[in-house]
């Protein structure tokens, strides 16, 4: 199998390629796995453990663009049903990267990571190579919620970018064989424009580390958000977070503290920075910062999928708060492994309360960890793949 990714897949990553990277290392323990990857210049390269367990390997170097040039690509793709974070992606040295490797190594299967990659699938497609379109986050839904909060001259923009976005995804995903996502959400949102493509919910998974976080959280109690700024969703809910809920928490707890933890952190999230509110970002790893947290919060109310933060906090031991769209695809239950609140009263209220009781945070997070110890990990989800490929498998052959 060939997997195609937008960015080196590494168990270090800060941001959603370290489910793809945990995933690769399951599969490839039975599975025969290519991997075929874009790499930006700053960005490391692939785990040893990753180099360690692919038979093929091969890297493409990201388009080079200077501000000016991304957003004239940009302005053009929107035109012509193009997203900007499809433009990204594209690449000729990818185009016939993949053309070599269907020709030479002949892959059973090809599975495309994130919908940006799914311009990808014309070459597999015309060499009747079975596709699959993991699709961790459908972008025309949370284009179309950022769309919805927008005024002014950004509305505009939005609108088009929206508008590219459903344009893509009629065009690409009738394409594939099989179309994955991780939420119950995602299904509605995928199968209007997915034709006659199988489409399949497989919870995401996490490695659960050997050992716990500390329950509590250490020093002073901190409050901490976890996502790579390059999202949307995440901007939309870092900037909530810090300028309408976390001031309503210092009300109550005066000494509390705010950390914004991220890949690729712009303008708008480093302004966020204060006396009682810092940024990191593109940290080298975020355990340092989970483990000192005293409650961890994920206010997302835009998008879809699973979050990998809120697995990892789950599965470190952590007190988590977490709206009902960043709880989406769980199956813990409210109030015994995380606290779900929805709405600004009830995070704000479900913040404090933990941050001045220790023995709460404690509770919940011992709670988590033990779900996470019997139900998040790989083993599931690998069988759940690995019988969809089986599928696609058999009916070619028939």
């Amino acid at each position: 199998m060939l997997v195609c990714t937008p960015f080196p897949p590494r168990l270090d990553a800060r941001h959603g390629g370290k489910a793809t990277a945990q995933l690769l290392l399951h599969l490839a323990a039975r599975n025969e796995i290519g991997l075929l990857y874009l790499r930006q210049a700053q960005e490391a390269s692939i785990d040893a453990a990753i180099t360690d367990s692919c038979a093929v390997i091969t890297e493409v170097p990201a388009p080079a663009r200077g501000s000016l040039r991304r957003r004239l690509a940009w302005g053009v793709g929107l035109v012509t049903g193009l997203p900007p974070w499809a433009v990204d992606c594209r690449s000729t040295g990818f185009d016939s990267a993949l053309a070599h490797l269907l020709d030479e190594w002949k892959p059973d299967i090809v599975e495309i990571h994130l919908q940006a990659m799914a311009q990808y699938v014309a070459a597999p497609a015309r060499m009747r190579v079975a596709r699959v379109l993991v699709d961790h986050d459908p972008g025309s839904g949370w284009a179309d919620e950022l769309l919805r909060g927008t005024t002014g001259l950004r509305r505009l923009s939005r609108r088009l970018e929206a508008g590219a976005w459903r344009r893509y995804e009629r065009r690409t995903r009738p394409r594939f064989d099989a179309i994955v996502v991780f939420a119950d959400r995602d299904l509605t949102a995928v199968r209007p424009s997915a034709g006659h493509t199988t489409v399949t919910r497989i919870p995401l998974a996490v490695d659960v580390p050997r050992r716990p976080l500390a329950p509590e959280g250490s020093g002073q109690p901190t409050v901490l958000f976890v996502g790579g700024f390059a999202h949307p969703p995440n901007v939309d809910a870092a900037r909530w977070l810090a300028t309408s809920i976390f001031p309503r928490v210092l009300q109550g707890v005066p000494e509390a503290r705010l950390e914004l933890v991220g890949h690729e952190p712009g303008d708008e999230i480093l302004a966020l920075a204060g006396d009682r509110v810092s940024v990191h970002g593109s940290v080298p790893d975020v355990t340092p910062y989970m483990d000192r947290a005293a409650v961890i919060v994920a206010p997302i109310r835009i998008g879809g999928g699973m979050r990998v933060k809120v697995l990892e906090a789950l599965a470190g031991g952590k007190a988590l708060v977490a709206t009902r769209r960043a709880a989406e695809g769980l199956e813990a239950q409210p109030g015994e492994h995380l606290l779900v609140a929805d709405g600004e009263d009830q995070i704000v209220g479900a913040l404090v309360e933990l941050l001045l009781d220790p023995q709460r945070r404690r509770r919940l997070a011992e709670n988590a960890r033990r779900w996470a110890e019997a139900r998040l990990g790989w083993d599931e989800g690998i069988t759940a793949f690995e019988d969809l490929y089986q599928s696609l498998a058999g009916s070619r052959r028939a």
